[in-house]
């Protein structure tokens, strides 16, 4: 098996653990909480240890707080308008308190594998590398929503869903990873600052980068 499907299988299988420890203990949304910014730190932790520098430790963190707070605004908004439930919560909360960090390590979940797989196809370009964005955070973060939805945490009431996520919420999410993506290139790119997932580097090739 090449290192790419070890890789995938490797991602596939750590949001399915992972969906299924949130979604048997649902209930208690204050420790899965607990349990999602435990996995946060370690996860930007060895990230940051992969590859030492100033310029990744801010992007790690700086986009797990942004991608944290942008993914809690639009669960407000989606409570709020009834688009999806979350079932269960202590106090008859219709928030589960879980969602802001489980928004937090996508960031990073998706920045590591982005990172790999940049590695792995050497790519350079803008172009090769949106496209890869948008279907890494079209498939991923899907497969992990689904493992989560039926283990009974929430559900959605929009319709023609794949396994209880709607179509909809699929193009949501790859527009949301995408256009977080494309922040931080910005930014990157106009500060010269050398990162392989979002700056410009010409050559991908990092020998330390295993996934």
């Amino acid at each position: 098996m090449s290192s790419l499907s070890l890789r995938l299988l490797k991602a596939f299988f750590s949001l399915f653990i992972g969906g299924a420890v949130i979604g048997l203990l649902h209930q208690y949304d204050t420790l899965v909480a607990a349990i999602l910014i435990l996995a946060t730190v370690l996860i930007v932790w060895t990230t940051y240890q992969r590859n030492v520098s100033n310029h990744r430790a801010i992007i790690l963190i700086s986009g797990c707080l942004l991608t944290g707070f942008l993914g809690m605004m639009g669960e407000i908004l989606g409570i709020s308008n009834g688009h999806w439930l979350y079932h269960d919560l202590p106090d008859s909360r219709s928030f589960a308190r879980w969602t802001p960090f489980a928004w937090m390590l996508s960031f990073v979940f998706l920045y590591r594998i982005e990172e790999f797989c940049i590695n792995h196809f050497n790519f350079s370009s803008l172009k090769e590398k949106l496209l890869l964005v948008a279907v890494l955070s079209s498939v991923l973060p899907t497969w992990g929503e689904m493992v989560v939805i039926n283990f009974g945490a929430w559900s959605y009431t929009w319709d023609y869903q794949l396994l209880g996520v709607p179509l909809l919420a699929i193009v949501f999410l790859m527009i949301f990873h995408v256009s977080v993506y494309m922040g931080f290139t910005m930014v990157c790119r106009k500060y010269q600052i050398n990162d392989l997932v979002f700056g410009c580097v010409s050559n991908a090739k990092t020998a330390h980068i295993s996934g």
